[in-house]
């Protein structure tokens, strides 16, 4: 699997719909949705889900944000059923095959992060979505995996968390079945396990809101220095893990945006408490970074900044997409790399 900041053929989104599914902050979370969907499209073409009978809100939002999302006919749309938008964890992983540079689909089973939620159109969407793009060849593999919960950087080294493909609600393999399982069709000599994610993640800990790869060779980690910050604990366990894993002076510490967090604390704003700048997406030229409106954006910024030097670095607003629905830019993007 390439690391995601090499050249994409597209990116996979889905437009936001139900309210129920938004906690009633549907509209604010389509606000950001358009603004992450705007950026992408001036970069690379997108395919765009959009369910039955939401074809006429998309447009309408379109023409009240007044946005121009025609660059370069790398727009397309397609109406398929849905439950959800999460589309890294939903749509097909692609891998490239080293000896021919073909582009080799694998759709993984999906359960609903673990039986949480209705799931039964997003396990079948990814066959469709194969379909839509022309692909033949895939690995249909009968293992529940998200790609939120595998990190790679395209040189052999991934990352992922026991919480999450371990947890009983997922395929129940043990890490040694896992871990080869892993390796196989990711490519990967290493593959480093962390006991967890953030506390309160709704996917058991997703490895993608907590520990990235970059082109640079540093490893950004989300950390704080507070004791009182519900993640304290995990976050300095994982920063001592990766230490013994990796050369200690690849880490670089990411910022959590902590009033944002203490706000989500102390008003019960479950979701928002996992908020963290990990969660950023790249394209094939920018990478776009979560802002929560927090004096730790731009400190973020500047740090994922230094290390993708080939990729211009866009911070956008987040805030409503992860305190409504529990994720953010890179939960909401599944990249198809240039084969």
């Amino acid at each position: 699997m390439p690391a995601q900041w090499m050249p994409h053929q597209l990116t996979i989104l889905a437009f936001p719909f139900q309210e129920e599914e938004w906690q009633g902050g549907l509209l604010p979370v389509r606000r950001e949705f358009m603004g992450f969907l705007q950026q992408i499209v001036v970069d690379e073409p997108v395919l765009l889900i959009v369910a039955p009978g939401e074809e006429a809100s998309f447009t309408e939002l379109q023409g009240a944000l007044q946005l121009d999302l025609a660059h370069a006919g790398n727009l397309r749309v397609v109406t398929l059923p849905l439950n959800d938008v999460w589309m890294r964890d939903i749509a097909p992983i692609h891998l490239i095959s080293k000896n021919t540079q073909q582009l080799i689909a694998v759709k993984w089973q999906f359960n609903g992060w673990g039986g949480k939620f209705s799931h039964h159109h997003d396990s079948e969407v990814g066959y469709q979505l194969m379909e839509l793009t022309g692909v033949s060849n895939f690995f249909d593999v009968p293992i529940i995996l998200e790609g939120g919960a595998v990190e790679v950087d395209g040189r052999g080294n991934g990352m992922t968390t026991r919480s999450c493909l371990l947890n009983p609600n997922r395929s129940g393999l043990d890490e040694g079945e896992f871990s080869q399982i892993i390796k196989d069709y990711f490519g990967l000599e290493k593959l480093v396990w962390l006991d967890q994610g953030l506390v309160g993640d709704h996917t058991d800990g997703h490895i993608d809101m907590v520990a990235r790869f970059t082109p640079s060779g540093h490893i950004l980690i989300n950390h704080t220095e507070n004791p009182h910050n519900p993640h304290y604990q995990v976050l300095q366990e994982n920063y001592q893990q990766l230490s013994r894993e990796f050369d200690g002076s690849c880490l670089l510490c990411l910022p959590l945006p902590e009033q944002t967090i203490e706000f989500a604390v102390d008003g019960d704003f479950t979701e928002l408490s996992c908020a963290n700048y990990a969660n950023f997406y790249t394209t094939s030229r920018s990478v776009i970074v979560p802002a929560f409106a927090d004096p730790a954006d731009e400190v973020a910024h500047q740090i994922i900044s230094g290390c993708f030097p080939n990729h211009q670095v866009v911070s956008l607003p987040a805030r409503s997409i992860l305190q409504y629905g529990g994720g953010i830019f890179n939960c909401l993007a599944q990249q198809v790399p240039q084969g």
